[in-house]
């Protein structure tokens, strides 16, 4: 007899994300909104971009989905030289209010 179980059983026996990997995953959804958002004003497709970087269209869409580019500057840096932008990386003691076109990464 095969072992069926129920979805609701499975996920009531899974546990809650840390409040650190619910942190990562929504800077990881930012940082892909904002790759989206600056792709688009740009006038691009994801398969320009993705020629302008020398990668495929899947990888730009797994950046945009808030996927795989997590802890990678190179990555980052190409998006940026894609796009004619600039990526600054930054350690201030305190973080200023008004940054535009930014994601801020705790």
């Amino acid at each position: 007899m095969a072992n069926y179980s129920r979805w609701s059983d499975v996920r009531g026996e899974r546990r809650a994300p840390s409040a650190q990997t619910r942190a990562g995953v929504e800077q990881d959804l930012a940082l892909g909104q904002l790759i989206y958002d600056l792709r688009t004003a740009a006038g691009l497709s994801q398969r320009e971009l993705a020629g302008r970087m020398g990668t495929t269209q899947s990888v730009i869409s797994r950046l945009e989905e808030g996927g795989g580019a997590r802890n990678r500057i190179d990555t980052l840096a190409r998006v940026a030289a894609a796009l004619d932008r600039h990526l600054v990386l930054s350690f201030p003691e305190k973080v200023p209010t008004n940054l535009k076109d930014a994601v801020q990464v705790v």
